[in-house]
């Protein structure tokens, strides 16, 4: 897809990146993350040359009840196996082992690069350049795909629909962020080849298009309906649109 080739700026290595936060802080407390390697087209990951890496950090807020629930790390959890968040950056750049600038991070949705810098600004990290960059090279799939998949009623999906709209069942138990990020390879991969299922989303997201004028509207739902449109045709919608 060239749109997403655009973004990854001919990068060769992208990290799945998910993180999980405290309630009310937003500092990280665990990062979930799966290397891969694309293929020469620079585009479908070579799943044979993955590697995973998941971590707990320690947070100087409270984790929070909601957070704890939903993602089952609670204080003991962080107590026993938690690191400092600059050991947990020095151990996430040694499990990339390149420079971070010759890299593509790809999170879903803004709120983990949001967590990165909160926590840098909590734990005032001796390495927050490795955070930095980490946010500098990020990708948002989710304002990406959002472009061309929404549902019935024009809103965004959460991951896991956004896997059933293109028939992949999620991995493991959501919000453990090394399966939520295992998830978010699978929708990248989804994405470039099921080619005919991305084309009748955006199909769908087209014909419901607000911004669109009228004349355009009408154009698209003929085309999308099977119409042959001619250009003479369309002319003739826009004279009939002004009159």
């Amino acid at each position: 897809m060239k749109a997403l080739k655009k973004l990854l700026k001919n990068h060769k290595n992208i990290i799945f990146l998910d993180l999980e936060g405290t309630q009310f802080s937003h500092e990280i407390i665990a990062i979930g993350a799966i290397k891969c390697q694309i293929d020469e087209k620079g585009m479908i990951i070579e799943k044979n040359k993955c590697e995973t890496i998941r971590l707990f950090v320690k947070s100087l807020g409270q984790i929070g009840k909601v957070v704890q629930n939903m993602t089952h790390i609670d204080e003991e959890i962080l107590k026993n196996e938690g690191i400092s968040l600059e050991e947990a950056f020095d151990k996430f750049n040694n499990f990339i082992n390149l420079p971070l600038d010759e890299c593509s991070f790809i999170v879903f949705g803004s709120n983990d690069c949001k967590m990165i810098l909160d926590s840098i600004t909590y734990s005032k990290p001796n390495n927050e350049e490795i955070g930095f960059s980490i946010v500098k090279n990020s990708i948002d799939f989710l304002m990406f795909i959002s472009q061309y998949v929404k549902d019935d009623n024009g809103n965004n999906y959460s991951l896991v629909n956004y896997l059933k709209v293109f028939g992949v069942e999620p991995y493991g138990i959501s919000h453990d962020p090394l399966n939520d990020s295992i998830d978010l390879m699978n929708l990248y991969d989804a994405v470039n080849t099921k080619k005919d299922i991305l084309l009748k989303e955006y199909l769908k997201v087209l014909q419901k298009q607000r911004i669109f004028p009228q004349p355009v509207k009408d154009a698209i739902n003929r085309l999308c309906s099977g119409d042959n449109l001619t250009s003479d045709d369309f002319i003739s919608d826009c004279k009939s649109y002004l009159e």
